[in-house]
């Protein structure tokens, strides 16, 4: 473990590591230790914040180029039992704030002023000709179709979709319109295309987290079950 800066812990998904970014800002960064394993679900016998929820370890060495461009985070690795300064998992003792940033910041007494403002860097924007609308639309979440069914027109013609490919499928099935599909072979890439874009349209996913941590204008299809994500800020629209 490096000598300078604190140690994190962090044992959830993509998208909570994402969002509890402003809370290891706030407390002055250093390395990030993550809980990962093969495959999903819980390993048996570990305490409560211990047990990965689904991070796997093609995930973290796929989120760590994106970390690692962020000033505040020193270095990211696999946890293997280090002692650490933070164990970030116990935001989920805090869930049913408005976010999960929320919920990460009360976990350690951390006003919600501190994820005001950005908290990701991207030093790639990806520009993409012609297509200004970044779309995108896991299998999950969904909580609004006839707001799809609205905007489809104007998605069609200047929209771009990312996420994984059966994402696309599913939603140019659901939506019976060819919206074009761009490739993100990893996390990075993907932080890049939506750092390019105009306005970032989705449903509550690892998209819009990254999205909201840059502070894109953004419209989110809310998820009504569970509206984790909503930031009541200027350019975030919700639906």
């Amino acid at each position: 473990m490096p000598a300078m800066g604190k140690a994190f812990k962090h044992s959830g998904e993509l998208g909570d590591i994402i969002f509890a970014l402003p809370t290891i800002r706030a407390l002055g960064g250093g390395t990030l230790f993550l809980n990962a394993m093969e495959g999903r679900g819980p390993r048996e016998g570990l305490p409560a914040h211990n047990k990965p929820t689904g991070l796997t370890r093609a995930a973290v060495e796929s989120l760590k180029p994106l970390l690692l461009h962020q000033p505040y985070i020193d270095e990211v690795r696999e946890w293997a039992g280090e002692k650490v300064d933070f164990d970030l998992h116990i935001f989920r003792d805090h869930l049913g704030k408005h976010n999960i940033a929320d919920s990460h910041l009360a976990a350690f007494g951390l006003p919600t002023s501190e994820r005001d403002s950005a908290w990701l860097i991207v030093a790639d924007p990806i520009k993409i000709d012609s297509r200004p609308i970044v779309i995108s639309r896991s299998v999950r979440y969904h909580g609004n179709e006839c707001f799809w069914d609205t905007c489809i027109d104007q998605l069609l013609a200047k929209g771009v979709f990312v996420g994984y490919p059966k994402d696309h499928e599913i939603f140019v099935y659901t939506f019976g319109r060819p919206v074009p599909y761009y490739p993100t072979p990893d996390i990075l890439t993907l932080a890049g295309v939506i750092a390019g874009c105009e306005e970032f349209v989705s449903n509550q996913g690892f998209p819009h987290a990254l999205a909201e941590g840059m502070k894109k204008t953004l419209t989110l299809e809310v998820f009504r079950v569970h509206p984790a994500v909503v930031f009541k800020r200027d350019g975030a629209r919700y639906v």
